[in-house]
């Protein structure tokens, strides 16, 4: 697959290409042995808009936030795990409104089991793509604000002040992990830096991951 076939020109780029490869060439292994062809293109989605998120932040952030280092294997790994896991809890909580899907006639056709299902299958993926253990309780934790926007309904009420709060939350989850693993920094002593980092990781998700999943449940 060549959906990490980037085209890098200064050698800080070719040499976070050159690690790339060390991390993403064995998830992408694990990704194609899946036999569910939505279940690949699912994942194959979610990483590549990971690894465009991480690439944006390293090569085209404002100088400002200090975001250039020399990447290592394990970091690359952190990020693709981490900010994966993310676009997974923001996809589960996508519809927001988890009856309403379950009504959806083409939906249930396609999983054929129901959503919690569904969703459980995609958690034991990411675990064997990963070699992690997550479950529901990571999922509402990386996207608690998105989770709790949905149960009280601030987006369909047009409660804008609070849908922006409940966003900043989510942002700050994925970005403080990040910063402290990654780049040894803590978001309290940098909270613009988090800000942006989680701000350009929810752009990515809207961008990539969110399209591919409209588009799926309209095939099916």
């Amino acid at each position: 697959m060549g959906i990490f076939n980037k085209i890098f020109g200064n050698r800080e780029e070719i040499e976070y290409k050159t690690i790339l490869a060390q991390v993403s060439n064995p998830l992408m292994d694990k990704i194609d042995a899946i036999d569910e062809r939505e279940v690949r293109d699912f994942f194959k989605t979610i990483l590549d808009a990971a690894e465009r998120s991480l690439r944006s932040i390293l090569f085209m952030a404002p100088e400002e936030f200090n975001f250039k280092k020399q990447m290592t294997k394990e970091d690359i790994d952190f990020w693709l795990s981490k900010v994966s896991l993310a676009f997974m809890s923001y996809s589960y909580y996508f519809y927001g409104d988890v009856p309403e899907i379950e009504k959806n006639q083409n939906f249930t056709n396609l999983v054929d089991v129901s959503y919690r299902a569904y969703w459980q299958r995609m958690f034991d993926y990411y675990n064997q793509i990963f070699n992690e253990n997550i479950g529901q309780r990571e999922i509402d934790c990386y996207a608690s604000g998105l989770k709790e926007d949905t149960e009280k309904g601030y987006s369909k009420s047009g409660n804008m002040e609070k849908v922006s709060e409940l966003t900043t939350r989510d942002y700050r989850t994925i970005s403080s992990e990040l910063l402290r693993k990654i780049w040894k920094e803590d978001i309290d002593s940098n909270e613009r830096k988090g800000l942006f980092l989680g701000a350009r990781i929810w752009q990515a998700y809207q961008q990539i991951v969110q399209p591919f999943l409209t588009k799926l449940l309209r095939e099916y």
